[in-house]
């Protein structure tokens, strides 16, 4: 029972990934529907094909991890992309840091 209970959490990770690529058309996108299909074959059994019963979970976290990594790498394109030329304060405060500040000298 942890198995199937494991594999509905897993399912559905995938399908909340895949949400954040198709949006509302992902009841009728291919990734959904060959996914869907996949876990419906592998219900009754994981052994059908003779893998072992842990193979087709492997492959399925295999395919969620791409899928966060994919929306990972475009966040942080989005985040750091070109922008042309940016000042010496943009640049230190987009990694984090913070230029000292000029000393009034007085005269």
């Amino acid at each position: 029972m942890a198995t199937n209970a494991n594999s509905l959490s897993l399912l559905r990770a995938i399908i909340r990934e895949l949400r954040h690529v198709y949006g509302k058309g992902l009841y009728q996108s291919p990734s959904y529907l060959y996914m869907k299909d996949q876990f419906h074959r592998s219900s009754v059994t994981s052994e059908k094909y003779c893998r072992s019963k842990t193979d087709l979970q492997y492959q399925a976290m295999t395919y969620l991890t791409f899928l966060e990594s994919t929306r990972l790498l475009q966040e942080v394109t989005d985040m750091y992309k070109g922008a042309g030329e940016r000042s010496i304060e943009a640049s230190a405060e987009l990694v984090g840091l913070k230029l000292p500040k000029n000393p009034v000298t007085e005269t």
